[in-house]
C-alpha cells in the first residue's frame, strides 16, 4: 500500500505544479529552469530535488495524477460510463489550465497516448460496451471511440462558454451509446 505523504510535502509538490503550470502558459518546458521555477514557487532549489530530478520529472508526476485520476474514475463506477465521464469533467474542470496545455499539445505531444496506453480501466469498459463485436472491428471501434472522445474533450476544453461536466458527460455518453 502506498504511504501516504504528509500535509508539507503535498503542499510543496502542489507549488511546484501550479508554478510549472504558468510558466508553460508563457514557455516551452525546453525553455523553464529550475532556478525559474522555484523562483515562483517560492521553494529551495535543493527542496525541488528532493523530490524531482528534472521539470519533465515534474510534468511527467503531473500527468501521471491525471492517469490516476481517470483510472480510478473507472475502477470506482464499473459500468457506469456517464458518470465515469462526470467525474473526469469535474476534474478536469479543477485543473482546467494544466489540461488545456496538455491536450492541445502544448507541453506533451505524447500525452494522449500515454493516457490510453496506461489506462487500462478505460480499454476495459469500452471493450466490455462492445461485447459483440470481434478481432479487428473491436480494435478499429476502441480507437474510434477513444481518440473520438479525447478529442471531443478537447473541443469541450477549449471553448469560451462550454456546457458543464453533466451536461457534457450526459452528450459523451449518448454518442458512445449510438456507437457501440
Amino acid at each position: 500500500m502506498k504511504k501516504k505523504e504528509n500535509r508539507r510535502v503535498t503542499m510543496t509538490k502542489q507549488l511546484l505544479k501550479d508554478a510549472l503550470v504558468s510558466l508553460l502558459e508563457k514557455n516551452d518546458i525546453y525553455n523553464i529552469s529550475i532556478r525559474e521555477l522555484c523562483e515562483v514557487a517560492d521553494v529551495n532549489r535543493s527542496t525541488f530535488y528532493k523530490y524531482y530530478g528534472s521539470q519533465f520529472d515534474l510534468l511527467a508526476d503531473m500527468e501521471n495524477d491525471l492517469i490516476q485520476m481517470v483510472n480510478q474514475a473507472v475502477e470506482d463506477n464499473p459500468a457506469q460510463a456517464e458518470k465515469i465521464v462526470l467525474i473526469i469533467c469535474q476534474n478536469i474542470e479543477e485543473n482546467i489550465d494544466l489540461c488545456r496545455l496538455l491536450v492541445n499539445n502544448n507541453v506533451d505531444p505524447a500525452f494522449p497516448e500515454k493516457m490510453f496506453s496506461q489506462a487500462i480501466m478505460i480499454q476495459n469498459e469500452i471493450f466490455r460496451r462492445l461485447g459483440n463485436s470481434e478481432g479487428l472491428e473491436i480494435e478499429y471501434m476502441y480507437n474510434l471511440l477513444t481518440y473520438g472522445c479525447y478529442q471531443a474533450l478537447r473541443v469541450w476544453i477549449n471553448k469560451e462558454n462550454r456546457e458543464s461536466p453533466e451536461e457534457f458527460a450526459k452528450i459523451i455518453d449518448r454518442i458512445i451509446s449510438k456507437m457501440a
